[in-house]
């Protein structure tokens, strides 16, 4: 679990360190059944006047002793219903200049980013708040001829956190290369290939994307969609919220400090990102809708191959704050510390407002 303290103004600038002797395994315990109740017991309550738990009006719970309280939600795996998907080639013709997309990509992709054309990653993408060789821009090594270029991210024996790279869409914090900066989305759909090295052992790789609404003045999240890869090597969703009766609590400084307030986690029954991926592509889809204010109805669903690994409704991201929608999409280098240097490579990352799919 993220259980790092002040990590935006503490750990990117200089590279934290776990004490690889405490269990730090990035895969908690919680299976498909979505309890919440094992997760970081040094994860605190947000210190806000007047919070409550998560989009409700009540008290505010430790992550320690959150549940998944939404008792109208439903969770489900390893389907291979595609009816969710919407006809992407329906509209064509987005504006390059505005969504970084090619000419000819459907009009309902929002951002595109392949890196291929990155130079400075820190004055071409949004954010590039990078701990030591924890990400890289370089030559994509895979020989499948998708793309010049990858970001890699590097996990390293001793260290926990290697920063993070955001890339942002819609209205929200002013930052280089944001994408249909005019946007309001309250739902999307994200596709992005990761690539696991020719080495990989099978362990755990930590955060493999995340999906955020987050607020102009200062990235404050308000609500998260945390994907990552657990020591079983199944895809494990973590669900975040930081507003309390209608008022955002994080401030950009103490979101992972304690601020945020976990909703549920679960997993899928797959094994996806073993040895026996090593060097292959994968495809992960991830479908998140804010609820509407003051209903428990967002939802969220991920696919992995096109294979639907995990579902759940009744959601209740942001109770009724509706200040931003969702605009946002961050590869955090956070996992288990590895016995040895371990990377993986994300490219062909696209934002639509229908379903993205895999590419050929």
């Amino acid at each position: 679990m993220k259980s790092w303290l002040v990590l935006a103004s503490a750990c990117v600038l200089a590279a934290c360190t776990a004490d690889t002797s405490a269990d730090t395994d990035t895969d908690s315990e919680a299976g498909s059944s979505g309890d919440a109740s094992t997760t970081d017991p040094t994860a605190t309550t947000p210190s806000t006047t007047g919070s409550g738990s998560s989009g409700s009006d009540s008290t505010p719970t430790t992550a320690t002793t959150t549940t998944a309280t939404t008792t109208t939600a439903t969770t489900s795996t390893t389907s291979d219903d595609d009816s969710s998907s919407s006809d992407t080639t329906a509209t064509t013709g987005g504006d390059s200049e505005v969504t970084g997309c090619p000419a000819d990509a459907p009009g309902s992709w929002v951002l595109c980013e392949d890196f291929d054309a990155i130079e400075d990653p820190a004055t071409e993408l949004s954010q590039w708040n990078v701990n030591g060789d924890g990400f890289g821009i370089e030559a994509d090594e895979s020989g499948d001829g998708d793309g010049d270029q990858v970001l890699r991210l590097t996990l390293t024996p001793g260290m926990q956190f290697g920063g993070w790279v955001t890339l942002r869409y819609g209205d929200g914090p002013d930052a280089p290369a944001v994408r249909s900066p005019e946007g309001r989305y309250d739902e999307v759909w994200a596709r992005w290939r990761i690539r696991l090295n020719d080495e990989w052992p099978g362990t755990a790789a930590g955060d493999i994307g995340e999906l955020i609404s987050m607020n102009a003045t200062n990235w404050g999240i308000a609500a998260d969609l945390n994907i990552q890869v657990d020591g079983q090597t199944r895809i494990h969703p973590y669900a975040w919220t930081c507003i309390f009766n209608g008022e955002q609590a994080c401030d950009g400084q103490n979101d992972w400090g304690g601020a945020l307030d976990l909703l549920w986690n679960s997993a899928g029954d797959n094994q996806l990102f073993g040895s026996d991926a090593a060097g292959e592509w994968i495809c992960v889809e991830a479908h998140m809708r804010l609820n509407d204010v003051g209903e428990a109805n967002g939802e969220t669903t991920l696919w992995v191959d096109g294979g639907q690994e995990f579902t759940r409704d009744g959601i209740d991201w942001r109770g009724t704050w509706d200040d931003f929608g969702l605009n946002a999409i961050r590869f955090t280098n956070f996992a288990s510390p590895p016995p040895g240097p371990q990377s993986f490579f994300i490219d062909d990352v696209v934002v639509g407002t229908e379903r993205v799919g895999c590419p050929d």
